[in-house]
């Protein structure tokens, strides 16, 4: 049963690290390139990243074997000077048993005040086909709140998010960053963008059992109990470190982003690792006055 779950697991791991900081590093870009209500923006993305996953051929393995899936993530979003954005993205899996790609849609509205203070109010639609081992947690919709405040050269924020699919999970990430920029390396338009940060992840475990019966879930649930672990609950989940460093100019940006995830004792329990990521990406900026 347990052997079951892990197959998840494993492979949710993999799947959003990546993500997690590309996202990271595009908060660190619009800080520094969108601050101002001036002009109106769209931003053309394309990311890869080589993932080792780590699965089960079959449910009833001991052992697991370890596969190359490399990953495409690509995205358009257009943001108006108002705030309202607009944006969509396509991410295609190689390797794959099968066919595997996913895309999402998203609306919202962002803000940055005088103060360094910023808002972003988010809804995004997402569809995943192909091989299900790859998909992790499976949901449609998702409502995203972040709240974020600049004090000096330092950024604290908080993202919390609420996936409805199969079952509705909230997430909740409080995160912390340092701006590193250098301006004019090799030229006078060139800059160059680090923004190391930690975050600490919490989130409900809902996804996790989706694929058990009722049999196997009761006798999780049974040795978690005896372990002293919640279950169907909202705990910790890991403690993150990212590490995206952009280099620029004018109006594109190449990124290689890192980061490290220790998990809690909980998900240790069931099979998570220390596990790290690896993403480059190359980004475009068009700005409209």
């Amino acid at each position: 049963m347990k052997n079951k779950l892990l197959t998840k697991v494993f492979l949710a791991i993999f799947l959003f690290l990546p993500v997690i900081s590309l996202c990271q590093e595009e908060s660190s870009n619009d800080t520094n390139n969108s601050n101002n209500d001036n002009y109106s923006s769209l931003m053309i993305n394309a990311s890869y990243t080589n993932n080792n996953l780590s699965y089960l051929a079959k449910p009833t393995d001991v052992d697991y074997e370890t596969e190359k899936i490399p990953t495409l993530f690509t995205s358009l979003s257009f943001m108006h000077k108002t705030g309202f954005y607009l944006g969509g993205s396509y991410n295609n899996y190689f390797n794959a048993r099968t066919k595997t790609f996913e895309f999402d849609i998203e609306a919202g509205y962002q803000k940055y005040f005088d103060n360094g203070f910023d808002i972003d109010l988010g809804y995004t639609y997402h569809n995943f086909n192909g091989d299900t081992l790859l998909e992790g947690l499976a949901y449609n919709h998702n409502l995203a709140l972040m709240l974020g405040q600049e004090i000096d050269k330092f950024y604290l924020s908080a993202d919390l998010n609420y996936k409805l699919g199969n079952t509705n999970n909230f997430f909740f990430d409080l995160n912390f960053s340092r701006f590193i920029q250098v301006n004019e390396i090799f030229s006078s338009s060139d800059v160059l963008l680090i923004n190391p940060g930690i975050s600490v992840s919490l989130g409900t475990d809902y996804w996790l059992y989706e694929d058990l019966s009722d049999t196997e879930k009761n006798s999780l649930f049974t040795d978690f109990k005896q372990q002293g672990y919640s279950y169907e609950s909202f705990s910790y989940e890991s403690f993150n470190i990212f590490i995206p460093i952009s280099y620029g100019i004018k109006n594109i940006y190449l990124t290689g982003s890192w980061m490290y995830r220790i998990p809690g004792k909980k998900y240790e329990y069931i099979g998570w690792e220390n596990q790290s990521s690896f993403m480059f990406s190359l980004t475009y900026f068009l700005n409209f006055y």
